[in-house]
């Protein structure tokens, strides 16, 4: 079983390494019903623990009036990157709030790839982090908060919570920093659908 990601801080320890080459089965479901990732060109390379990479090129279609990327469309990145990262762990997450900060634009031809780290999660809200770098240049910094919602097609447990509740966190509130219980903790290595690398 995975060791719990998160410190009693509610930060990551190792928060620099993104797992490599690894796709996790309930992430390879999501990408499986996704269609954005196919029409942006989106790659996901690895997504378990928490973690999650993804590239895109920028491609002629991409660029706007001032010739750089649209920016909507690294926030698409960004986005589908925080979504790997935080459904990685089994319960499915939804974006319901983020906020980006554009740094550099980016260019025609530019191959940006978007790494996403998992921060913490207060009963059913997940904090994940995305950068987006163009090599060493920071493009686009992403924050977003993700709630775990039900399916229409499952029926939730009593208690289904995904955080212990044993668990508590700093004072003046409780904040749980934990992975989710029942998290999807098998990993597969490739990408989410052999022979397709956009993860479709």
């Amino acid at each position: 079983m995975t060791p719990d990601p998160f410190t009693s801080d509610g930060r990551r320890g190792d928060a620099e390494r993104v797992t490599d080459g690894q796709v996790a089965k309930s992430v390879r479901h999501l990408l499986s019903e996704d269609r954005t990732c196919e029409l942006l060109g989106i790659q996901v390379e690895s997504a378990a623990d928490g973690r999650a990479r993804a590239r895109m090129r920028v491609r002629p279609d991409m660029v706007n009036g001032h010739a750089i990327v649209h920016g909507g469309l690294v926030f698409a990145l960004a986005d589908t990157t925080f979504a790997c990262a935080v459904n990685s762990f089994g319960p499915p997450v939804v974006t319901a709030s983020a906020d980006i900060t554009f740094w550099r634009p980016g260019h025609l031809g530019d191959d940006l790839i978007a790494e996403a780290v998992t921060r913490s999660w207060e009963g059913r809200s997940v904090i994940c982090e995305v950068t987006v770098r163009r090599g060493d240049e920071v493009i686009v910094e992403f924050s977003g908060r993700g709630a775990q919602i039900v399916l229409a097609d499952r029926v939730p447990s009593a208690g289904s919570n995904p955080v212990p509740s044993s668990l508590s966190g700093r004072a003046g509130h409780e904040e749980h920093r934990a992975r989710p219980a029942g998290a999807d903790t098998d990993a597969v290595d490739g990408p989410a659908v052999p022979g397709h690398t956009t993860g479709r």
